[in-house]
């Protein structure tokens, strides 16, 4: 168990979802201002896995977690923002080409943009977690699971196969056409608590979108739970 700055982190995806993050990123302010100590209990028994190569910390789960602490408290506390990690493995010792290799065998890398596109080359992956891009497909799949459309489950990247699901039957992209903002800026919103609301485009949307995830099209996919869920 070690602490260190979020600058320090190179993440290994590209994107998250903005619902997810902002709702996280409320919630951890909220702690904060009631008792700083709060927000430290509450990272300390939840420390992301990293994998360490030579000098760089490869951040391997809980993007959202860590893009959420940003959000939180890089304004106050700038590139000081520290979050409590867990080596998971040092592969300082592995050329290049043979750590992603590994990295893509134990499914600590995901290479696939905030649009669906990929696999991208892992060299191409952003620098910083505030440089995570955000996928509107993602916050759905994350609405979706939270109101049981879906199981949570441990299999790798689950969410992200939800949204890839759902970004290939919902045609959120004929909003843009029609010029109206996209999902992740008009469907939801979330106040200072972190409650989050859903706007009437919102409901529209998650709507077709938990009809799509019991339907037997999507059996197969992690935390399918079937017709009548």
């Amino acid at each position: 168990m070690y602490k260190i700055r979020l600058d320090d982190l190179a993440p290994t995806q590209f994107a998250v979802g903005r619902a997810e993050m902002l709702v996280r990123a409320a919630r951890m302010k909220k702690k904060h201002n009631q008792d700083p100590q709060k927000l430290s209990d509450y990272l300390l028994v939840r420390p992301v896995p990293v994998v360490r190569r030579k000098n760089k910390f490869y951040l391997v789960d809980h993007h959202h977690l860590a893009r959420a602490l940003y959000e939180a408290m890089q304004p106050q506390q700038g590139g000081e923002v520290c979050i409590s990690v867990k080596l998971l493995f040092d592969a300082s010792s592995l050329h290049e080409t043979y750590f992603w290799k590994s990295m893509h065998a134990a499914n600590w890398i995901y290479l696939f943009d905030h649009e669906g596109g990929g696999p991208k080359p892992p060299q191409t992956l952003p620098k910083h977690i505030k440089d995570l891009e955000f996928d509107p497909f993602r916050s759905l799949a994350w609405i979706v699971k939270e109101r049981h459309g879906y199981l949570k489950t441990n299999a790798p990247f689950s969410e992200y196969k939800w949204a890839n699901f759902l970004r290939t039957r919902l045609m959120l992209d004929q909003d843009i056409l029609a010029g109206k903002p996209t999902f992740d800026l008009s469907g939801f919103k979330v106040d200072e608590n972190g409650e989050f609301t859903l706007t009437a485009d919102g409901h529209e949307a998650i709507e077709e979108a938990m009809f799509l995830v019991t339907n037997e099209e999507a059996r197969g996919l992690p935390g399918y739970r079937g017709p009548g869920a």
